[in-house]
């Protein structure tokens, strides 16, 4: 019944989009992929013997497979404005996600879950509300650092990487959001972001994000810059039975040029962040983050479900990764289409639970595109990825006795075709 009444609200809407003068608009992007992946690990222990690093086996795995957005994520949207007069605008974006080699929408429970902004137009610049991408992105209205940083932007397939594989991690989109982009003065666009938060807006027990940035067009270069915040949810302190682990808040500083000589462009990109809560998605990978990872520590005297939770919350504060990240990459015509290629390297020391550095981990990334235009809206596109992640720990007691390591080597060959409308 439920599903019914969303399919007669979308229609519905559809008809009153079209009798409003909106446009309608979308991307399908379908293809095969190929990939390799190999693990390697051995054990890391904590002060009571819980082994961590080890968890994960040893394996290698090889996967074919269709897949949607492999290239560009494949989505549906709505947009329109209207003049108010006075050189004032109102303008909406309602716009979702979804899956092309199965028709599922990629976030249950959310029809416009990519964006679903209202905005507000003029002399002043434009001011935007609602859920939307952050300004370090490069989806959305108002993503632009991803599109500057890059000439694979945040990237196509899992391994073949944009800057955002050997940078800290970030939230690519947010609720609950205000954002302003300037006019142009002389070439220089400023942005500004904020995001409340989700749960409880404006709450320390929440995450709330921040941004400020600006970017500067002069003929053949373009540099942005870029800085954010993340006010991580103070929730999530004080849950562990041995540890007491403080939340540091996560900051990025960026920077990234481009530079079009003509017959080729030119990007690079550099990221120093502190205090993230992973970095390259490292940590992820590994499972650091999982509930079930810490449930044996995580006290005596509570249910299952209550331990879960508890590790699952520890998990989010404990660690903290501090480093650096860079990325070249280039775009240029031949062969009757245009090829892209980039390389990545990131270096991060680990933290745990405030007690100081207990290792470090690297990302190293090389990508090869290419894309062949069959039409203004339609295009086939292939590549080839390699992305290798390693982190080395210490025993989480201070000491070197117990040393342990892990280590992904991740191959990605990618063909489809994208079609605009």
């Amino acid at each position: 019944m439920k599903k019914s009444l969303t399919a007669l609200a979308v229609l519905s809407l559809f008809g009153s989009a079209y009798a409003a003068n909106v446009t309608v608009y979308g991307v399908v992007d379908t293809g095969l992929a190929y990939t390799h992946d190999k693990v390697t690990g051995s054990a890391v222990t904590t002060d009571s013997g819980y082994d961590l690093a080890g968890l994960q086996d040893n394996w290698k795995d090889d996967s074919f497979r269709m897949d949607s957005g492999n290239h560009s994520a494949t989505r549906f949207g709505l947009k329109g404005s209207e003049d108010l007069g006075n050189g004032m605008t109102v303008g909406f974006v309602l716009e979702n996600g979804f899956d092309s080699d199965t028709g599922a929408m990629t976030t249950d429970g959310k029809i416009f879950d990519r964006e679903a902004t209202l905005s507000l137009g003029g002399n002043f610049g434009k001011v935007y509300l609602g859920r939307m991408s952050t300004l370090i992105s490069d989806t959305g209205s108002v993503g632009f650092y991803g599109k500057m940083a890059s000439s694979f932007g945040s990237g196509w397939s899992d391994n073949i990487a944009g800057h955002t594989a050997v940078m800290a991690n970030y939230q690519t989109r947010y609720n609950n959001t205000i954002a302003y982009v300037s006019p142009e003065f002389s070439g220089v666009t400023f942005f500004a972001q904020y995001a409340m938060g989700d749960t409880e807006e404006n709450k320390h027990t929440d995450d709330r994000y921040a941004a400020l940035g600006a970017e500067w067009k002069a003929g053949a270069f373009d540099v942005g810059v870029l800085v954010d915040w993340l006010d991580k949810d103070a929730s999530k302190e004080g849950v562990w039975v041995k540890h007491d682990p403080k939340l540091e808040d996560q900051y990025t500083f960026n920077l990234a040029a481009s530079y079009d000589c003509g017959f080729a462009k030119t990007f690079l990109a550099a990221q120093y962040f502190k205090d993230a809560r992973d970095a390259g998605s490292i940590l992820d990978t590994i499972g650091f983050f999982d509930a079930d990872f810490y449930t044996r520590e995580a006290g005596n005297g509570y249910t299952a479900e209550e331990k879960k939770e508890r590790a699952a919350n520890f998990s989010k504060a404990a660690f903290a990764n501090t480093g650096y990240g860079l990325h070249l990459s280039t775009t240029f015509d031949a062969l009757g289409g245009t090829w892209l290629a980039g390389v990545g390297y990131m270096d991060a020391d680990i933290d745990y639970a405030g007690d100081g550095t207990i290792g470090d981990m690297k990302a190293y990334t090389v990508s090869v595109g290419y894309e062949y235009s069959l039409s203004k809206r339609t295009m086939l596109y292939t590549g080839a990825g390699f992305v290798k992640r390693d982190a080395d720990f210490n025993s989480f007691d201070g000491s070197d006795a117990n040393h342990g390591s892990w280590e992904q080597k991740s191959y990605d060959f990618i063909a489809g075709l994208v079609h605009n409308f």
